[in-house]
């Protein structure tokens, strides 16, 4: 499919005669007369480059640049104009046009800005493919011990192969990571991973959310929407906590990984998809399968590649190594150390929130610690001994905590609901979160 051209102008035979000259040049042209059909056309998706009349009849060009910002900010806009001016150049540049030309047009010379723009456009996204390209690979597995070590082998297999991919293990043990580990090393590592939490949604977004919808599916829908599973196609797709997916999606999910296409909602049309499948889950899903809460032939699809991660009180070898890494990633110049009572502290808890306790309980010290050494009162209060004492403030502020720690854990880290339970503001929430070093 060829490059997209959107070209918005209130007079047809303007449009017409641009989108003759493209065509004619292999671009695939799509006109619009008003902002409203520009809208839409442009929500849809498939448009590379638009160019847009800043004089559009009794619209204004500029407040629709603002709209079409609002929707997509990477698609290049290039502003046309008959009344040139110096204020309204800046003004469309400082909105986030690509570029300016003025009425008559040489055809030439626009050609060349709009290749400039698809030129620009191609290097924003190999930029942000680049980027993404780059947090994935940091996600490492952080281990020395033997059962790790011979999951993160296992892991090394099976991301060669396309193999759908079922992660399980208790919250806070890294299931997010192993699915980076996993995409990192394989194949479709050029294009980012599409992640989404199952548990977040409820069933009509979610089913939205992951086969899109078609133009008029339903009372608001207004242009055709592209779902994560096309939004994957060509790289991987995370479903995390997918214990909690409702059994209609799961069904739906089950013919996408037998036959490989997806039916958007409202549509009647097939659409091919080419995405590799990793999920993840918290809860035991042979049991959720007897209870008729998963579905079993789901199930059978998935478990042919299982990887358990085990919780951080059976590996603690790997403490040691964990907290050096998180120590690292908060060092500004030079990063900090555990005092010996500390590291035996570490040592005998049984860690019950895994990996992430830990790195929060590490980055909460690291704040509160001035020193170059972690010591023990710069702890929570439930790490210490029944002989530490703390200021009456201290103990306030760690119940505090503890208690947005236990709800957060508890709401499988939605903070939305969260908020709504402790009865604060989500704007509170986040900022306690981020006083008590729960924000990692």
């Amino acid at each position: 499919m060829g490059t997209g051209i959107l070209i918005i102008d209130d007079k047809v035979k303007v449009c017409r005669s641009l989108a003759q000259n493209f065509e004619h040049l292999g671009y695939r042209t799509v006109i619009a007369t008003s902002g409203k059909e520009a809208l839409a056309a442009f929500s849809a998706g498939r448009i590379n480059v638009v160019l847009l009349d800043i004089m559009l009849g009794e619209e204004s060009g500029i407040d629709l640049l603002k709209r079409l910002q609002a929707v997509d900010k990477t698609v290049p806009v290039i502003m046309i104009t008959a009344f040139a001016s110096v204020e309204t150049a800046v003004l469309s540049l400082k909105l986030g046009a690509f570029d300016y030309v003025k009425k008559p047009m040489d055809f030439d010379e626009l050609l060349m800005t709009v290749e400039k723009a698809l030129e620009f456009s191609k290097l924003q996204e190999e930029n942000t493919n680049l980027k993404s390209r780059l947090r994935e690979l940091s996600a490492t597995v952080v281990t020395c011990d033997p059962l790790m070590i011979a999951l993160r082998n296992k892991m090394e297999k099976l991301a060669v192969t396309d193999l759908p991919i079922l992660i399980d293990g208790e919250s806070g043990t890294g299931k997010e990571v192993f699915a980076d580990y996993i995409h990192a090393a394989s194949s479709r590592s050029a294009k980012p991973m599409v992640k989404v939490n199952c548990v977040a949604l409820p069933e009509s977004l979610l089913d939205n959310e992951l086969f899109g919808h078609e133009k008029g599916a339903y009372t608001g829908a207004d242009s055709a929407f592209k779902g994560l599973f096309e939004t994957a196609d060509g790289s991987s797709l995370f479903l995390d906590e997918i214990g909690d997916m409702p059994l209609g999606i799961q069904a739906k999910i089950l013919r996408t990984l037998q036959n490989n296409e997806i039916r958007r909602l409202g549509g009647s049309a097939t659409i091919k998809v080419d995405v590799r499948f990793i999920a993840a889950t918290n809860r035991d899903l042979v049991d959720l399968t007897r209870k008729n809460l998963f579905r079993e032939d789901l199930y059978y699809r998935l478990n042919a590649a299982v990887l358990s991660v085990p919780p951080l009180r059976e590996r603690k070898r790997d403490i040691p190594l964990l907290v050096e890494h998180f120590l690292a990633e908060r060092a500004v110049d030079r990063r900090k150390e555990l005092a010996p009572e500390v590291a035996a502290r570490f040592q005998a808890y049984d860690w019950p929130g895994n990996v992430r306790e830990l790195k929060n309980v590490v980055n909460y010290a690291t704040a509160m610690s001035p020193n170059e050494r972690i010591e023990m009162e710069d702890l929570p209060v439930h790490f210490l001994g029944d002989g530490y004492a703390a200021e009456p403030a201290d103990i306030r502020q760690e119940m505090e905590r503890d208690l947005i720690v236990r709800t957060l854990q508890s709401t499988k880290y939605n903070r939305s609901r969260t908020a709504d339970i402790l009865n604060m503001s989500r704007k509170t929430l986040y900022s306690k979160m981020a006083k008590y070093g729960l924000n990692a």
